[in-house]
């Protein structure tokens, strides 16, 4: 279910949406989001409907995306969220970090493609780096 920005204090220009279908990986990816000194604006969503829907009135800069949701494959969206947010960038999140994943994920869009498993941590130093670029 989609969800407000946290917070109300908007220090940063950079708005992130958490988009998972485990209330478990979300709730700890945002929490650990609202940690980043300055971060404000994150929304969730757990479905490619609502990140359709969130990507079109909340304009994230950037997303962080789960690849397999229960409405479908976010692979199949990805072209569909870059012409509704053209500067917006994707960072795929996925336990299905298979080879051919990655590949398909950034052709199709996605700007960096990590695995929940092993590369967590990496998403959130790729937060901090691209808050200081704003």
């Amino acid at each position: 279910m989609a969800r407000s920005p946290r917070g109300g204090n908007n220090q940063t220009k950079m708005k992130i949406l958490v988009v998972d279908d485990s209330e478990l990986i979300t709730s700890r990816l945002v929490a650990r989001l609202t940690a980043i000194p300055g971060m404000r604006d994150i929304d969730t969503a757990d479905s490619l409907k609502q990140t359709l829907h969130c990507v079109e009135f909340r304009r994230p800069t950037l997303l962080i995306l789960d690849l397999h949701l229960p409405d479908g494959d976010a692979l199949q969206i990805l072209p569909a969220l870059k012409l509704l947010a053209p500067g917006m960038q994707i960072a795929m999140l996925t336990n299905d970090a298979s080879e051919f994943n990655r590949t398909k994920c950034l052709q199709a869009g996605a700007d960096w493609f990590f695995d929940k498993s092993t590369e967590f941590e990496d998403v959130l130093d790729l937060v901090q780096r691209q808050m200081l670029l704003q």
